[in-house]
């Protein structure tokens, strides 16, 4: 990760927003500045691992106290006593009140311990998103980086070089309606990150495929995370940017198709597009290719 020249009042008033985005209590457009911010400033992306850490070990924390063995099996037993009128010394409807008092602390203990981790989720899904919309919209949208009349297959093919020039036809193929107009490697400026960039046109607006090598981040399973699963493949979506959003990942990548289309829509085509990209990448041998890992946080809600 590349370090800007970010003035250190920039850097101050990011860093009194971690906390709130780490609450999921930015407002969206906020919510984008702190990302792109993060994505090119180390010591900021430092400071929030630093809290996230704290964060994680304070749920740690919590959540290892466990109540006392046989406390179920007293409550129960003291619950049948209290049918039979006063029981040591408390009248019955005292005890069925502190019982349920105690009830419902316990049960907003395990549902806050879930929200939180639906939210660190939910902000983990939207950093990783947030890559692809970024691309499309430098790329693309901003840069206009395709031409008026889609470049020959083989022009493409050649821009693409040896590594993904098959991945051409499986998107053509899988987005049917609409027209691939350009194909290329490119970057975002600020990032050492790479992605392959397919733009299309059709549906009367212009849909970005973009691919990232994951270099060890992940996506969490949760089931209030994952919006569609296709053909094995687990779905994200996400409204970023005033884009939309859908994201996947195959064994070395993470996926987008990024468009203005609707969410439905695009998580449709993103349905349609995703196993057979998984597929064609799973079969390359650059992508068995082992590289170094960087470990990220994945969250995942408990069962409910």
């Amino acid at each position: 990760m590349n370090v800007l020249s970010f003035d250190s009042k920039h850097c101050e008033r990011i860093r009194g927003q971690l906390d709130a985005y780490l609450s999921n209590e930015l407002l969206v457009e906020t919510t984008s500045e702190v990302l792109k911010h993060l994505e090119t400033c180390v010591a900021c992306s430092r400071e929030l691992d630093s809290r996230m850490r704290v964060r994680e070990a304070l749920r740690r924390a919590a959540s290892g106290q466990l109540p006392p063995e046989g406390l179920r099996e007293a409550i129960h037993e003291r619950l049948r006593g209290a049918q039979f009128g006063n029981f040591g010394g408390f009248r019955a409807t005292s005890w069925a009140l502190a019982i349920a008092a105690l009830a419902l602390v316990i049960f907003a203990g395990v549902a806050s311990q879930q929200s939180l981790g639906v939210r660190r989720g939910r902000q983990l899904v939207s950093s990783v998103l947030a890559l692809g919309v970024s691309d499309h919209l430098r790329c693309a949208i901003e840069g206009h980086n395709y031409p008026a009349l889609a470049n020959p297959p083989d022009q493409l093919r050649a821009k693409l070089g040896p590594d993904y020039a098959g991945l051409l036809q499986v998107v053509e193929v899988r987005l049917p309606g609409f027209q691939v107009l350009e194909a290329h490697l490119c970057s975002v400026p600020g990032s050492p990150r790479k992605y392959v960039h397919f733009i299309t046109r059709g549906r009367g607006t212009i849909l970005s495929v973009i691919l990232t090598k994951r270099v060890g981040e992940g996506l969490p399973a949760g089931r209030f995370l994952v919006a569609e699963t296709s053909g094995g493949v687990n779905l994200y979506r996400a409204h970023l940017d005033e884009m939309d959003v859908a994201g996947f990942v195959s064994k070395d990548y993470f996926g987008f198709v990024v468009s203005d289309l609707g969410q439905d829509e695009v998580i449709q085509i993103a349905a349609g597009l995703a196993p057979a990209l998984r597929n064609a990448l799973g079969g390359r041998s650059e992508v068995r290719r082992p590289e170094t890992r960087r470990a990220l946080s994945v969250v995942t809600e408990p069962a409910v």
